[in-house]
């Protein structure tokens, strides 16, 4: 992608998925840390066009082989950095329709003609966005309660398992408010770009769930003093 090539200045790191002759070099970002920075290399999904479509479609393949058939499966993604990959392998896999978590609240979607609109909330923290929340709301909510066979999460990237552990808390909070069955609301997997260094503990056995198609170095925590 050698336009590219122009627009971002420093360290790079060359990523690469030898399967799918994929390459390029993602740039080095420092994320606010106390005492410092944290350094990841940051892959970067949002707006572009051609490495999500690429993506997508070797994830849509993975979730094939690994999953089967789809019948009763809803899929789940979070705002933002997922979200135009998570509609590439929706697209691939013929499926109308996912589930969405929100990184903040939506006025717009607080209030509805019959009054306040259902919602599930989570606390959410990530090396990216730090510590924050998810938000489902009552069309999300509704969907995922129709799982029959269970659920899969497609992410960009996964490093602390901050953001899946928040998806299974929501998952299991509406299997809980609608009162069903959480054999069908079990998570049958969970597929992303990249996993970012050593695969963390993840709640409730998640990280036998994850699959990946490339590796991206483990964050590393950079002294406010060396950065000066």
């Amino acid at each position: 992608m050698k336009f590219l090539e122009s627009l971002e200045t420093g360290e790079k790191y060359p990523f690469s998925i030898p399967e799918l002759d994929f390459r390029a070099e993602l740039p080095f970002v420092l994320l606010p840390a106390p005492g410092g920075f944290v350094k990841i290399a940051s892959l970067n999904l949002m707006g572009m066009i051609h490495w999500n479509r690429c993506l997508g479609r070797a994830l849509a393949q993975k979730i094939r082989d690994s999953i089967g058939t789809l019948e009763g499966v809803i899929f789940f993604t979070a705002v933002e950095k997922a979200l135009q990959l998570s509609q590439v392998v929706c697209q691939q896999l013929d499926v109308p329709v996912m589930a969405v978590a929100y990184n903040r609240r939506k006025p717009h979607m607080e209030i509805g003609s019959g009054g306040k609109r259902p919602h599930i909330q989570v606390a959410s923290g990530s090396v990216t966005s730090g510590d924050k929340y998810l938000v489902v709301y009552e069309r999300d909510v509704n969907l995922l309660s129709r799982a029959q066979k269970g659920i899969v999460i497609i992410d960009d990237v996964v490093s602390t398992g901050g953001t899946l552990a928040a998806l299974a808390t929501i998952v299991d909070e509406v299997a809980e408010k609608k009162s069903l069955d959480k054999t069908a609301m079990k998570i049958l997997g969970i597929f992303c770009v990249a996993k970012e260094g050593e695969m963390n503990p993840l709640y409730g056995g998640l990280a036998q769930k994850v699959h990946w198609l490339g590796t991206l170095p483990s964050p590393q925590f950079v002294p406010q003093s060396s950065k000066a």
